[in-house]
């Protein structure tokens, strides 16, 4: 990212809000094969195509949405799926996008406070953070339980802010997720959406649709909040 950050700083963020699963970290195969396997043990079957829908959605939502499980049954449910991913991970591992990293520590360089709002629960998020080193960048995390409703709902992004002290009009978010870009701009938030898990035709909500964290420099994010 261009140094010229530093020297117009009036141009910058207040904050970046991050998604995690499919944004900055490969989890999207591992989530769908456990979410296949809850399924299939309660009777349905999951495509890819099918679950394509459910990307950004909190996992509470997919049970009682999808599943139609309620109270124990749905969080016993919630259990497996968290066991089956860790499983999965533990076997196959799971990656950090391409240049994710170098664009935190840019913006760490900066002074730029950084946020996570993931509808994934709390044991994932801090399971998938560690599991790539990335849980000392940020100053924020919120996970999907935190909030009644999930995204598309803006909620969670609005916790987010609030936890930063923030104005969401201040806030930047990177996306790659169609039901997490609409909740950021629902939010009234500047969206950059990463074509990781979604082709571009699918999030033409953002602000800004880039392919890959090096794309984004310091005139690319500037030009948001002119």
């Amino acid at each position: 990212m261009d140094n010229a950050f530093s020297l117009n700083e009036k141009l910058l963020p207040a904050a970046v809000i991050f998604d995690m699963d499919g944004t900055l970290v490969a989890t999207t195969e591992a989530d769908f094969l456990a979410w296949q396997r809850i399924f299939i043990e309660s009777g349905h079957q999951l495509s890819f195509e099918d679950y394509f829908p459910l990307l950004g959605k909190k996992s509470h939502d997919v049970v009682y949405q999808e599943l139609k499980l309620t109270g124990a049954n749905a969080e016993d449910a919630l259990q497996r799926k968290m066991k089956y991913f860790a499983e999965i991970v533990e076997e196959k591992g799971i990656a950090l996008m391409p240049n994710a990293e170098i664009f935190l520590q840019e913006l760490k360089s900066l002074n730029i406070p950084l946020a996570l709002a993931t509808s994934s629960r709390k044991t994932k998020m801090e399971m998938v953070l560690e599991e790539v080193g990335l849980l000392s960048y940020f100053d924020v995390l919120v996970s999907g339980e935190a909030v009644e409703h999930g995204k598309p709902k803006p909620d969670i992004f609005f916790l987010a802010a609030n936890k930063l002290g923030l104005d969401p009009k201040d806030c930047l978010v990177l996306e790659d997720a169609v039901n997490g870009v609409k909740a950021a701009k629902s939010a009234g938030m500047k969206c950059i959406a990463v074509t990781h898990t979604h082709p571009a035709g699918d999030l033409g909500m953002a602000d800004m649709i880039v392919h890959d964290f090096s794309e984004l420099s310091f005139p690319v994010i500037s030009s948001l909040f002119r």
